[in-house]
């Protein structure tokens, strides 16, 4: 019997499709640095079964990634009716003998088989990390200005289980790594001027992750229970960063989760320019405090006020920062022709006086860029599917995610290499 493949019963319209998959399959595994992935995929399947070499396993689980199946099985059943996709991954028939004597043709792997080699696969995280960290090197590389604006932030992914589970045994199905987190965004303001928050939770993860904000690329990132602080974390991912890549860095944007003194030191220390948004942390009630003894005022989200005799607050613009001096210059809008210039140091509250005044319209402007992070965990869902997996542990989850940066770098790769400068973060051709 003549089997087709799954290509010649579709339409013109679909083998367009299936060949723009297989275009973009091939792109990424052409531009994926894992020599040494391979060769210790190799080396820990030793001399045991090896009817689907390890080769193709790793291009087949690409392959699930591009096509954007949700799990495993879609994969193989996908495998098991498109020859193209089979002839991609490198697989060869192969022929068993039957109990009954008879002989039956396996033309893609058996789930057990897949099995075994994801087993295999969690062992090379290290290997996993270094070809996500030689992508990520090719894009300072070759992009022009990567790494200069970077943005930061934290993504929830729920775990396929629903909640703990008492026995702590780990046997593939329970999830032992999981637990809760909390996160509250601020939705509107009421008649009253009164916040109004939405409180989100969910039992799984979290991906902390920075962002090259120009070409919305990963550079670093991190993947923890769902209750671990962002504030901290932050701090640890910051902190591996080698020092090339820091002293590139001029601009770091971050919503109000990571308003925390100590990243802003330590960003400021590193020649970094901190953009992060401010929580009103003033417990008094108050709506302004007094800088030293002075007629100068601040609130506590950065606007200065020059109060005059009549007890009038007068909004001062921002002139600009003061490096030798590490503060901030104020002075009266051009109509009161007033010349006078105000500075206040940036040590009077270092969450709210930064390089970059919080009033200004360049820190507007920056703090827009923050938005490329928002994409990025966008596509995390949207195009790897990670709204709706069937994942369970933090070993696997991290293999994961780290396989889908790799996607997405290599898929990036491809088209710098093609010198095609469009959508380099999108997983299009």
């Amino acid at each position: 019997m003549r089997i087709l493949p799954q290509i010649m019963i579709f339409d013109q319209t679909q083998n367009e499709e299936i060949l723009g998959d297989l275009e973009r399959l091939k792109n990424v595994i052409d531009n994926i640095p894992d020599g040494k992935l391979i060769h210790k995929l190799n080396e820990i399947r030793g001399k045991g079964r090896n009817d689907w070499p390890v080769l193709p396993m790793w291009h087949a689980l690409l392959g699930g990634i591009v096509f954007q199946h949700r799990s495993d099985a879609e994969l193989l059943r996908e495998l098991s009716r498109n020859s193209q996709l089979r002839d991609l991954c490198g697989f060869e028939p192969k022929t068993e003998k039957q109990k009954d004597g008879t002989y039956k043709v396996f033309v893609a792997p058996t789930a057990s088989a897949f099995s075994r080699f994801f087993k295999n696969l969690k062992e090379c995280q290290n290997e996993l990390n270094e070809v996500f960290e030689k992508l990520v090197k090719y894009m300072y590389e070759n992009l022009d200005g990567f790494g200069e604006y970077l943005a930061l932030d934290g993504k929830a992914i729920q775990s396929f289980a629903t909640n703990y589970n008492d026995n702590k045994k780990e046997d593939g199905r329970r999830d032992t790594d999981a637990n809760w987190g909390t996160k509250k965004y601020t939705t509107s303001v009421n008649k009253k001027g009164e916040i109004v928050t939405n409180k989100v939770t969910w039992f799984g993860y979290r991906v902390h992750l920075i962002v090259d904000a120009k070409y919305e690329l990963p550079i670093a990132y991190k993947i923890t229970p769902a209750s671990n602080s962002e504030k901290t974390e932050a701090k640890e991912i910051l902190k591996t960063m080698d020092k090339e890549r820091l002293e590139k860095c001029l601009y770091l944007m971050a919503d109000k989760g990571y308003d925390d003194t100590n990243i802003i030191e330590y960003l400021k220390k590193k020649g970094i320019t901190p953009i992060i948004d401010i929580c009103n942390k003033w417990k008094d009630g108050e709506e302004t405090k007094q800088y030293k003894d002075t007629d100068i005022v601040y609130t506590y989200d950065g606007k200065v006020y020059y109060v005059n005799d009549d007890v009038k607050q007068i909004k001062l613009r921002y002139l600009g920062y003061d490096k030798s001096s590490d503060s901030l210059r104020y002075g009266f809008y051009p109509q009161f022709n007033d010349k006078r210039v105000f500075r206040i140091s940036c040590d009077t509250d270092k969450r709210i006086f930064v390089t970059v005044a919080r009033d200004s319209k360049k820190w507007v402007r920056e703090y827009k860029k923050r938005t490329s992070v928002e994409r990025v965990n966008g596509r995390i869902d949207r195009d790897y599917k990670f709204e709706d997996h069937t994942i369970r542990g933090l070993k696997k989850l991290n293999m994961y995610i780290t396989i889908s940066f790799i996607a997405m770098l290599s898929m990036a790769k491809s088209k710098i290499e093609a010198n095609n400068m469009d959508h380099l973060a999108a997983l299009i051709s």
